[in-house]
């Protein structure tokens, strides 16, 4: 019967969430909440143990928070996996956005970031989630397939592997700016490893140069040779730290030879020079250390900077002196006011260095006005008349001169102040009284010094009423009339009564005083700071008291604990002293700098860096502290003052630069709305933007909104650069086309004839038309293959050209020796005419030059030298005309048709083909000849015409 009633009881009180049915656990969900840990702790057991596929998405949907469900993502399915990228990325039930945003930038799973970039609902989000991606397969994927443009560039930028850049040319067809951008980048680094090898190829024979310089005989030229193959090497990039380190050991050998040269031949000049001028180098050195003793005595107040720069200077003189009087004699004049001039420093030396030991004693003395103390240090420092006193010698001779009888009296009253005793409130409580016992009183004044002593006393302010009460109870005696006298000794009791409860109030407060700092002074586990912290405190509390339950024994003893912790604080203090001093000097230093830029600030300068200056000013401020509190106030006044004006300094530059970026603005908008060439414009717009990043920042809200006009303008401008671009490109396509056309049909065609020239003009003209070939890959490869086109088809018309003037030669060649026959034939008596024969080859002009040929023949002259020799410079004429080389007797015929050629060409340049053709018909009209000239000669015109 228990086991029965113990099952039934058991299935009766089981929670709903163990249910064996999974639609009641998947409905007991929604009655956990897991903001309380111990449902929270069920929901992540459904999650991660259920069977059931709904019970698991029930126990999820309520788990609304990313945070709780990381826990659970190595041990769970992917069902926690996807329902946290849902959060993460905006769906249902998601939290804030800024949560989201913090949330993914502490996550690491690379799966997970890789699904907010892609599916988040905010584009800062999924550039969040972008930037914590180190997997470069996930960014290549977020740089081809993210709906984001932002994000597609971003993940792009972060892509640097060769591989990763090109599968981004391969893969990223949806987003152009990301293919150009990898394609860019692949080719700048072709580009860069090409530049490598030709710098690597300059450093090596760099190298080289530099590693023979130092082995070398010694010339005049090795410097400036060093010089020079130093700056070659200096205007390389930086090399490799192997390659970088031979070259430095290798200058370095050179650089010793050329500076052990050079050392021993200034050596010798200066060695020469210093024996020259001794005395002039020792008064220098005389004059240095006597104008270093001036200027010390000059000045109204001397501290350790003078007396280090003085004895710096002293030990600089002396080496200086030193080194000149080992090489050579000096005069006994010089040397007697050398040792005076070191006696003089040395005394004033000596002064300080018994001033440095004194230095703690002094400082202590003249805290605690230790006038015996400060006579005798300063007698022992003994100081000097002439020199500056230091600021601790001075504070010293003006509490001494200051010291007068009422020390005592000061003395009590900083023991009365200490104790509390009941003297300070007599003292204090002195009124003026008025000089005549029965002088009228001011009525309306006593009624407000009652009412004040009144509201005294309702504050609980004991000493200021007691003082008041004293002073009005001595002023009107016996003069008040009844109802104020009443009021007046009422007042009187309640001061009486407030004295009494006081001290009441005080003397357990004095004995747990007493008895803190007596163990205060004991205690050994707390360190000096804390000790001097809390001894402070007690001090203070102590004063607060007042007179209230003093007495002099418990002064004495509150007073002797005090001393003993001063006693143990002693080292303490002056450290904190010294390092307050210190502080203070840091503190005017970094005033007088923050001063010193206010008062030489260019008018140009970087606000960016003032305010860099600014904020670390403030750093610096804050960091030397404590400091003195009299001098430190001033300060802080004087660096506030500093600071303002910096800041002032800063707004006034920053505010100038908003306006000369508003007229950037300006510039940049009136640029694109410009009808000018889209690339000239986005030439002008980078020179804006290069002026635009060196003026510096302006105001905060007002750079960003300048940035934001000057961004929108300019993109307006290169996106006309684009497409701009774009078609010149079309245009420049349909351009190669039209080239490679005409290319492949003058590569098919082959000139057979002279004619043909017609069709080769032809295609240049149209070449002309079609403008220069543009640069790159394509359209060097086409320009290569059309010059070498030209070069062929040109060579073949010369070909064609010469077989013709070879084919013409033989027909004047025929022609001249008829004429030469005739005329050997002339001498003989037998006179006979050349015809011309009937060829294209002969013109009018051949026709007269061969008439005249015959009449010349027959008046045959006795010495046909003269015709000879024309037909020696007729064949020069030509071998000029055929560039072909001429030997060394034919130099002055040269000179003689090169003259007669310029005089001949002044009108009008001659064309080559008119020119040979003159030359033929003069040939022909030259003679009679000697026969054995022309046999002489002709063989020198045949070889012209084959040349």
């Amino acid at each position: 019967m228990t086991g029965l009633l113990s099952r039934l009881t058991g299935r009766l009180f089981t929670p709903r969430w163990q249910h064996a049915n999974p639609a009641i656990r998947s409905a007991a969900t929604d009655q956990l909440d897991p903001e309380i840990p111990d449902q929270r702790k069920i929901l992540e057991t459904l999650i991660l143990e259920d069977d059931a596929l709904e019970v698991r998405h029930a126990a999820l949907t309520r788990m609304q928070s990313p945070e709780r469900l990381l826990p659970l993502l190595d041990r769970a399915d992917g069902l926690v996996r996807e329902r946290l990228i849902e959060l993460l990325s905006g769906g249902q039930d998601a939290p804030s956005l800024l949560s989201r945003e913090q949330l993914v930038e502490r996550l690491d799973d690379s799966e997970l970031l890789s699904a907010v970039a892609s599916r988040g609902d905010n584009q800062q989000l999924r550039l969040t989630a972008l930037s914590r991606l180190e997997d470069e397969e996930a960014l290549i994927h977020q740089a081809c397939h993210n709906t984001i443009a932002a994000v597609r560039h971003a993940a792009a930028a972060r892509i640097t592997s060769q591989a990763g850049l090109e599968r981004l040319v391969r893969d990223a067809k949806r987003d152009r700016h990301v293919q150009r951008q990898a394609r860019d980048t692949l080719a700048q680094r072709r580009a860069d490893a090409q530049q490598a090898d030709a710098l690597a190829a300059s450093r090596d024979n760099l190298l080289r140069q530099m590693e023979k310089l130092p082995r070398q005989a010694w010339e005049d030229s090795v410097p400036s040779r060093y010089r020079s193959l130093l700056r070659e090497w200096e205007r390389l990039p930086a090399a490799d730290y192997e390659i970088q380190q031979r070259f430095e050991e290798a200058r370095q050998q050179a650089h010793k030879v050329i500076s052990d040269h050079e050392a021993r031949e200034e050596a010798i000049r200066a060695h020469e020079r210093l024996s020259a001028n001794l005395n002039t180098h020792l008064e220098e050195i005389l004059s240095a250390v006597d104008q270093a003793r001036e200027d010390l005595y000059s000045r109204d107040c001397v501290n350790d900077h003078d007396f280090a720069s003085l004895q710096a200077q002293r030990r600089l003189q002396g080496e200086r002196w030193s080194e000149l009087t080992d090489q050579f004699s000096a005069p006994a004049e010089l040397l007697e006011r050398q040792q005076r001039l070191q006696q003089q420093l040395q005394d004033a030396l000596d002064a300080w260095h018994r001033h440095q030991l004194c230095q703690g004693e002094l400082d202590a003395a003249l805290v605690d006005n230790d006038i015996d103390q400060l006579r005798r240090l300063e007698s022992e420092v003994a100081w000097p008349a002439g020199l500056p006193q230091t600021a601790s010698l001075s504070a010293v001779r003006q509490a001494i001169s200051a010291a007068q009888p009422e020390e005592p009296a000061e003395a009590a009253q900083e023991q009365d102040a200490l104790d509390g005793s009941p003297a300070q409130d007599a003292e204090s409580a002195d009124a003026p009284r008025a000089a005549d016992g029965k002088a009228s009183l001011d009525l309306d004044a006593l009624d407000a010094e009652l009412a004040h002593l009144e509201a005294d006393l309702d504050a609980g302010k004991l000493k200021p009423a007691s003082r008041l009460h004293r002073s009005l109870r001595d002023r009107t005696e016996g003069q008040l009339d009844n109802a104020r006298q009443t009021r007046l000794r009422q007042l009187g009791a309640r001061v009486a009564e407030l004295r009494d409860w006081q001290n009441f109030v005080a003397a357990p407060k004095r004995e747990q005083l007493l008895e803190a700092i007596t163990t205060l002074s004991e205690r050994d586990d707390i360190s000096d700071e804390q000790r001097d912290r809390q001894h402070q405190q007690l001090i203070q509390q102590w004063r607060e008291l007042g007179d209230a339950a003093a007495s002099r024994d418990a002064s004495q003893a509150f007073r002797t604990a005090s001393d003993a912790i001063k006693l143990r604080l002693r080292d303490y203090r002056e450290s904190r002293k010294q390092l307050r001093e210190h502080n203070l000097a840091m503190r005017e230093a970094l005033c007088e700098q923050l001063e010193s830029l206010n008062g030489h600030a260019m008018d140009d300068a970087d606000p960016d860096s003032l305010r860099q200056i600014r904020d670390r000013a403030r750093e610096e401020w804050r960091r030397h502290t404590p400091v003195p509190a009299g001098p430190g106030r001033q300060l802080s006044h004087r660096f506030g003052e500093a600071l303002t004006a910096l800041q002032g300094l800063i707004d006034s530059r920053a505010g100038q630069i908003a306006a000369a970026k508003q007229a950037l603005v300006d510039a940049v908008e009136a640029l694109a709305n410009e009808d000018s060439p889209a690339r000239a414009r986005a030439e002008q717009a980078k020179a804006l933007q290069s002026r635009w990043r060196e003026m510096g920042r302006a105001p905060k809200g007002e750079e960003q909104r300048l940035w934001a006009a000057f961004r929108a303008a300019c993109d307006r401008i290169f996106a006309a650069r684009d497409q701009d671009r774009e078609d010149r490109d079309s245009r420049e396509q349909a351009r190669l086309d039209q080239w490679q056309a005409l290319i492949e049909r003058l590569d098919s065609w082959e000139p057979e004839t002279l004619e043909d020239a017609a069709l080769l003009d032809d295609a240049l003209k149209e070449a002309d038309t079609l403008g220069p070939l543009p640069r790159g890959k394509r359209g060097d490869g086409m320009r290569r293959r059309w010059t070498g086109i030209l070069k062929r088809r040109e060579q073949r018309l010369d070909e064609l050209h010469a077989l013709q003037l070879r084919e013409e030669w033989q027909q004047w060649r025929d022609l001249l020796e008829q004429h030469a026959v005739a005329d050997a034939s002339a001498r003989n008596g037998d006179v006979q005419d050349v015809e011309l024969p009937n060829t294209s080859a002969f013109d009018d002009n051949s026709r007269q030059a061969n008439a005249a040929r015959n009449q010349m023949r027959q008046a045959l002259p006795s010495n046909c030298s003269a015709a000879n020799e024309r037909l020696a410079e007729l064949r020069v004429h030509l071998a000029i005309l055929f560039e072909a080389p001429l030997g060394s007797e034919d130099e002055s015929r040269r000179l003689t048709v090169q003259v007669a050629r310029i005089n001949q060409q002044l009108g009008e340049r001659m064309e080559r083909e008119e020119e040979l053709d003159e030359v033929l018909d003069a040939l022909l009209a030259n003679g009679p000849l000697d026969w054995d000239a022309w046999q002489t000669e002709l063989p020198r015109f045949d070889a012209l015409f084959n040349h």
